[in-house]
């Protein structure tokens, strides 16, 4: 479903047949020429592509009324799609054509009902929600969404402050976001009566405007059929992809067969954020529309990492790390606590690994984050916590990526009340509060 955008065009031009007709076109969220896109007149096969100045030529037509459309992956991704010009062609001499988006101040004027101000997030999100089931349109929906803005406080630091705007869809089921951040990921949900999407991505490009549908699947009197995520993982070779793994973030996993392919059942119908994973392979996220009770096929392209290391060293490196982790465990620190693959295995989730651990609380995380564990914070005499430092396979992370992983996933968990009290390797001491290591099976 695509919500028209109007975009802002000079009034229809007169070229003549006999010397062709030329133009440019010229992108006002860029600020730029438009090069590369796609020119065309519609109900014919004349066609003809920008080049660096944004130029493009048709060599002959014959007079009369036409449509011109103008199409580019950069207006696609951000919602915008085709421009309609319409073009009159005579026999008098061409006069170029000029076409141009509307700026991102026009959008706002248009869509936010206010002028674009100097601000630090001034993105524009705009979609529409629908019932998952019946396709229809949701008027008084909502959207939350979230992000991070980070402010250096001084020439050193810097403070994260966390964001976050919620807006409603009109009587078309359709919502305008105004003022979302334009450099970092925004985190949204849509939501319906009693019920919700997942929790999808969204980076807005330098044009900052994007679009982002949602659906929802509503339950009515009975709770929707599963939907069932079936796909295909490929190299940029178009070789299969074995060996990675495929989550959705608000449900289940699964690992890549041989031959590429990969299923996931029960999927909770809706629009849900799917990510796959594989060693050596740059990794892929999207949102995925799933239906009620249908199967729905997503194929996957892989691009390699942009820095290979040599299999070699991260091998022994690999090796070394869990054997480390096992020595800590088998001697039993005083100062820790574990977690081995025989206490995970018969787990559920994340948060159940997490409630086994003494001094643990999981409190609702910000922005992507499913949850986070926080520990009591040194010297607050019990009435303040503090986020520990995570470690994911021998690398500092962050409580947004735990979401991909099961407890079947890993081969073990350290719990350091202290950060003094972590191996050396892996304390961080400035930060004041603990250290939590996550050993997976990628490692083995």
């Amino acid at each position: 479903m695509r919500i028209a955008v109007p975009l802002l065009v000079l009034a229809p031009a007169v070229a003549a047949a006999q010397t062709g007709v030329t133009g440019t076109v010229y992108d006002s969220l860029l600020r730029a020429p438009l090069r590369g896109a796609d020119v065309w007149v519609r109900g014919t096969e004349v066609r003809a592509q920008t080049d660096s100045a944004g130029r493009f030529r048709f060599d002959s037509l014959t007079p009369g009324r036409y449509t011109l459309l103008v199409s580019h992956p950069g207006l696609d991704s951000a919602g915008l799609f085709t421009l309609p010009v319409p073009v009159t062609v005579t026999g008098r001499d061409s006069i170029p054509l000029r076409v141009a988006t509307p700026s991102l101040a026009t959008l706002w004027r248009r869509r936010c009902g206010q002028d674009l101000l100097m601000r630090s997030d001034s993105g524009l999100i705009f979609g529409v929600i629908q019932d998952a089931s019946s396709q229809a349109r949701l008027a008084g929906a909502g959207v939350l969404l979230q992000w991070l803005r980070i402010i250096q406080t001084d020439s050193v630091n810097v403070q994260t402050l966390p964001r976050h705007l919620a807006v409603t869809t009109d009587s078309t089921g359709t919502y305008y976001a105004c003022g979302v951040a334009r450099d970092m990921k925004i985190a949204l949900r849509g939501y319906a009566q009693r019920d919700s999407s997942g929790l999808v991505d969204l980076m807005l490009g330098p044009r900052g405007v994007g679009r982002q549908d949602l659906l929802v699947a509503l339950s009515a009197a009975t709770k929707p059929a599963p939907a069932v995520l079936r796909g295909q993982a490929t190299t940029q070779e178009q070789t299969p992809v074995w060996g990675g793994r495929v989550s959705v973030r608000e449900g289940g996993t699964t690992m890549i067969d041989a031959d590429g392919s990969f299923l996931l059942r029960n999927v909770a119908p809706g629009t849900q954020w799917v990510t796959v994973q594989a060693i050596g392979r740059a990794p892929f996220g999207q949102a995925v529309d799933l239906h009620a009770g249908d199967t729905t096929f997503l194929p996957v392209t892989l691009g390699p990492l942009p820095i290979t290391l040599a299999a070699v060293r991260v091998e022994r490196q690999q090796s070394r790390m869990l054997h480390d982790f096992e020595e800590r465990r088998r001697l039993g620190s005083a100062l820790g606590y574990f977690r081995g693959e025989d206490d995970l295995k018969d787990l559920a989730s994340l948060r159940s690994v997490f409630t086994t651990l003494p001094s643990v609380r999981l409190v609702r995380g910000s922005g992507n984050t499913d949850f986070m564990a926080v520990l009591p914070a040194p010297g607050a005499g019990g009435r303040g916590w503090c986020v520990p430092t995570l470690y994911v396979d021998g690398f500092i992370s962050d409580w947004d990526q735990l979401h991909i992983y099961q407890p079947q996933d890993l081969v073990g968990v350290e719990l350091y009340p202290r950060p003094a009290s972590a191996p050396p390797q892996y304390q961080q001491v400035a930060t004041g509060c603990g250290v939590v290591l996550i050993w997976t099976k990628y490692l083995k």
